[in-house]
């Protein structure tokens, strides 16, 4: 969702909520989670919707608030936390890696793989898997075009 901020005699600034959020969640203790922020661009507020973990720390939230008003501060807008809980049942419960049947799976697949390719037959195909992904994410993704693109330019540099 993006948000006014302001009008400008250039024209408007709108501000993107889902890049506000995970800004907002790079940001915040593993245990915690950024459900959703909200801006009133009138006011300059950033609003932060944050679910609190099964064991709460009141020092851990001051520390939290604090963490964000100092980095939200420079750019003008003012922060506040609203702190909400989980209902026990909503993101259901964790199931341990070794309990899930793509863990076996996977494990099946990688014993059968080494006993038929080997150590260099696994080798290969690792690396093959990695530089597949390399070049998908070069070529697909946002910051890998990036990327790309300022490779060519130095490389266009380096020429002249």
């Amino acid at each position: 969702m993006l948000f006014l901020w302001t009008i400008t005699k250039n024209g408007k600034i709108w501000l993107d909520g889902e890049s506000f959020r995970h800004i907002v969640s790079k940001r915040l203790p593993a245990d915690f989670y950024c459900q959703e922020v909200s801006f009133v661009g009138d006011q300059n507020l950033l609003n932060i919707y944050v679910t609190l973990p099964d064991k709460d720390d009141p020092q851990k939230r001051l520390a939290i608030i604090d963490k964000f008003e100092d980095f939200f501060r420079p750019l003008g807008m003012a922060v506040h936390v609203h702190w909400t809980r989980r209902p026990p049942d909503e993101y259901g419960v964790a199931v341990p890696m070794w309990k899930k049947p793509v863990f076996w799976a996977l494990s099946a697949g990688g014993v059968a793989g080494l006993a038929n390719l080997g150590i260099m037959g696994i080798a290969w195909v690792a690396g093959s898997t990695v530089c597949g992904y390399i070049i998908a994410w070069l070529a697909l993704s946002e910051d890998g075009n990036k990327l790309l693109s300022k490779i060519a330019s130095d490389i266009r540099d380096f020429r002249r």
